[in-house]
């Protein structure tokens, strides 16, 4: 037994690599949900032992700091580098509410696992660079960096059980609820939180954050002029 898994781990050097492994475990998370991922699951769907894995990926913890990675790259993917650093961080943060919508299963994998590897290091120090170039202070940065990726963390997450996307969701009753006799409030707000409005609303929190933002840019430039 340990023969074939040394021939399987020899053939995988050869054929794998750290990204076809991660992007598999995506397309599982996607399909099947991140409870269920397996380093067992995951070799079969490559066609080899899942021994072949460690190789590139020590533990499962590691696997998935790759496939926090590939999210980090789709969402800098919306924001080409030539946009102004305003308007590139508005839309890299619009790009992350893109990600939760395409990858529901996957997406808490952006908030709960903590820049860790040199990828997802340099990306954030990319998104960090980018308040720095719009004019903000240390403090500011931090400051807008985590107002920014809690509100749009909470705005995918809702995407998430809006749509019903979550592992065991139960029927969405909020879409077209209506019972203004019980819940009168419930009843008159819900036509205006359907899925269809959601990304109105979202622009319209992103407006609030930028809109202040850009008023402590503009100050901070008139206290250093």
């Amino acid at each position: 037994m340990a023969k074939d898994v040394k021939i399987s781990v020899k053939r995988a050097k050869g054929s794998l690599t750290k990204r076809l492994i991660a992007e598999t475990a995506l397309g599982l998370i996607d399909r099947e949900g991140l409870e269920e991922l397996s380093m067992r699951q995951l070799g079969a769907a490559l066609g080899v032992e899942a021994m072949a894995l460690y190789h590139y990926f020590p533990n499962k913890a590691e696997l998935l700091d790759g496939v926090q990675e590939l999210l980090f790259e789709e969402i800098e993917a919306t924001a080409p580098a030539g946009l102004a650093p305003v308007k590139r961080l508005r839309t890299m943060f619009e790009g992350s509410r893109d990600v939760a919508i395409r990858h529901p299963r996957a997406f808490l994998l952006v908030p709960t696992r903590r820049f860790r590897t040199r990828t997802s290091l340099e990306f954030y120090e990319r998104l960090l660079r980018t308040f720095h170039d719009a004019g903000l202070s240390d403090e500011a940065s931090a400051r807008y960096f985590r107002v920014l990726a809690a509100f749009t963390t909470g705005a995918g997450l809702a995407e998430i059980g809006s749509r019903a996307q979550q592992p065991d969701a139960s029927p969405v009753i909020l879409e077209t609820f209506s019972d203004p006799k019980t819940f009168p409030r419930v009843s008159a707000v819900v036509p205006h939180l359907q899925v269809a409005k959601l990304g109105r609303i979202f622009e319209f929190g992103l407006d609030l954050i930028f809109q202040a933002m850009e008023a402590e840019i503009a100050k901070t430039a008139r206290r250093r002029g």
